[in-house]
């Protein structure tokens, strides 16, 4: 299970990554629509025209990218912040999973313990009492 939810948080981080990633790009390409698009359109389209007053489809194409590009960022935010909730419940998931397991192995611990103490008990040799050593008696230097 602990597999399965960690798998499930990071799938939903790469989601979050591509999402940006995705929301990133769409907001360049509209600044690049916005810049280029009606240059081009004037260039080519309108070339062979006189014209009195700007095309109407002029006026849109910067509205219609601005809100495309905005619109793309806030939807993937959105979606980000939901996922985010989203990982941080699972992450709780699997920390009260991991802990539930912790107090039988508190229980399993504390009897190792005292089985370990009584063992060392048994092998500790018994004091013996210490043997109070004489000094050696000095020797007298030798007469010539």
């Amino acid at each position: 299970m602990y597999s399965d939810l960690s798998f499930k948080v990071s799938q939903l981080q790469a989601k979050n990554q591509g999402a940006m990633l995705t929301a990133v790009a769409t907001l360049m390409a509209s600044l690049f629509v916005t810049a280029l698009l009606p240059s081009l359109l004037i260039q080519y389209v309108y070339a062979g025209q006189q014209l009195f007053q700007q095309p109407a489809l002029l006026e849109y194409i910067p509205v219609v990218s601005f809100i495309v590009g905005i619109g793309s960022f806030l939807v993937a935010a959105v979606g980000n912040a939901l996922r985010c909730k989203r990982i941080k419940f699972l992450k709780n998931q699997i920390e009260n999973e991991s802990c539930s397991c912790c107090e039988d192995d508190d229980e399993v611990l504390a009897e190792l313990e005292s089985l370990a103490e009584a063992l060392v008990e048994e092998k500790k040799p018994a004091k013996k009492k210490p043997v109070k050593r004489k000094a050696a008696p000095k020797k007298k230097p030798a007469k010539k």
